[in-house]
């Protein structure tokens, strides 16, 4: 078996001057990654991958000091800014070929993460564990491989993740948090989520 921990990045700062590519991490998202990393899941990640975004990269090296930067787990395009309104959001999840002026559609986001995805799984060994540190709309993306999602609040971002017939997740997505999956002969066999929250894995 081969486990990849999906991870979105922990909490940045809120501060709408920067290009989100550049925003760091808040005190309390650097305490909320540690506190995640603490959990017994994570003690046994051998490789760590993460999207260039530099909330992502704090997240990785805070899990471990090597890591590699893959331009392709970055988020999504999103384009127009002037257009990211509530009913381009719910919509997107209803056309998965939905996209903005300059922007992505899901399905070619997921093109992208399936590729990098792939070729991490094809790189590990049986036994290993890598985690991935990429973004919430990306991660969903390439969830669509397997997961139905549906947007249970556009106002609030918040999304049901369901996975052969059992709710993964049915809110927002915690920055930071994870997926495990676990893949048998490179086939995806189990999914759950996980969360700082998630003691009983300590």
């Amino acid at each position: 078996m081969k486990t990849i921990l999906l991870l979105r990045h922990s909490e940045p700062i809120k501060d709408r001057t920067l290009p989100t590519a550049e925003l760091p991490l808040s005190e309390q998202g650097y305490r909320k990654a540690q506190e995640l990393f603490s959990l017994k899941t994570f003690h046994s990640v051998q490789a760590v991958y993460t999207s260039p975004y530099r909330r992502a990269t704090s997240t990785a090296e805070k899990l471990h000091a090597h890591f590699v930067v893959d331009e392709r787990l970055r988020e999504r395009e999103l384009g127009n800014p002037n257009t990211l309104n509530e009913a381009f959001w719910s919509r997107q999840y209803e056309d998965y070929n939905y996209k903005n002026d300059g922007g992505e559609s899901l399905n070619e986001t997921k093109e992208r993460m399936t590729a990098v995805m792939c070729g991490i799984l094809l790189a590990m060994q049986d036994g290993d564990t890598v985690a991935v540190v990429s973004h919430a709309a990306a991660i969903c993306a390439y969830l669509l491989n397997w997961c139905t999602i549906e947007v249970i609040d556009k106002q609030k971002k918040r999304r049901k993740i369901t996975y052969q017939g059992t709710i993964v997740v049915n809110g927002s997505i915690a920055a930071p948090s994870a997926f495990v999956l676990a893949f048998e002969n490179e086939r995806l066999s189990r999914m759950k989520y996980l969360d700082k929250g998630d003691s009983c894995s300590r």
